[in-house]
């Protein structure tokens, strides 16, 4: 054997040796690996398996939820009050100037005051306002209207031949008798100026709107009363106006 050949053969001993160590690093490298992830997921699940669970029993937060609103009821179409009548809520609070009470001897009325207010009603496809009135032996006053002892127009109404019949001789009062009314501190004393009788059922709106005038705003110191007439019909209707006597206490 030559001296070359004995070089060759010496040669392949060397690479065989180096292929077998890295197919054993690798192999090693892979085994390592693998235990790193199996002990890696068994200290997880031994984690999760020692983890304290949540209390099946807690208190839970409810979901927020929105506050209830309570909503106003539907109000008609222009249904608001006209721009010189003060708030209705307002005027309905007891105090100085609510009248409480009326006398008129004449006509032997002597009856409790209550504040009435408006309600809508439908004519000719449009919406006007008409004051509901006691239904009882009570008088109503108009809770957007003056005040006792105040400029403006006190206007108070009553049934005259149901529930009560308060007014029921009211057509009968001439001028110079009086009225008496009570707030919660003083007694205001009117002297009747004038008593009309209206026509109203069945007359055109103009007609009707005409009559409205006496329970409107006035630049004096006034009280109105109001009911029907006839005693067996409602076809008409009395106003009695009133002024203050002078220098009363």
């Amino acid at each position: 054997m030559s001296n070359r050949s004995k070089q060759g053969e010496e040669t392949l001993i060397p690479f065989s040796i180096v292929f077998m160590t890295v197919g054993i690093i690798i192999l090693a490298a892979v085994g390592a690996m693998w235990l790193i992830s199996t002990s890696t997921q068994t200290v997880m699940a031994q984690l999760l398996a020692t983890a304290v669970p949540l209390p099946t029993d807690a208190p839970q937060t409810p979901a927020p939820t929105e506050e209830p609103v309570a909503l106003l009821p539907e109000t008609p179409i222009e249904t608001e009050y006209p721009a010189h009548f003060v708030s209705a809520l307002e005027a309905a609070v007891p105090n100085t100037g609510q009248p409480i009470r009326i006398r008129i001897s004449q006509i032997d009325v002597d009856a409790p005051v209550s504040p009435i207010g408006l309600q809508s009603v439908q004519f000719e496809d449009n919406t006007y306002f008409q004051w509901m009135v006691p239904s009882e032996y009570k008088v109503g006053w108009h809770n957007t209207s003056a005040r006792l002892g105040e400029i403006g127009n006190t206007v108070l109404n009553g049934h005259h031949n149901i529930h009560g019949e308060v007014f029921r001789d009211l057509v009968d009062l001439q001028e110079g008798d009086q009225i008496m009314i009570d707030d919660t501190e003083t007694t205001f004393t009117y002297e009747v100026t004038e008593v009309l009788i209206l026509n109203e059922r069945d007359q055109p709106l103009a007609v009707r709107q005409e009559n409205a005038k006496w329970i409107g705003p006035t630049e004096d110191e006034r009280i109105t009363l109001i009911t029907c007439w006839p005693y067996t019909d409602n076809t008409h209707r009395v106003i009695v106006v009133a002024h203050p006597i002078e220098n009363q206490s």
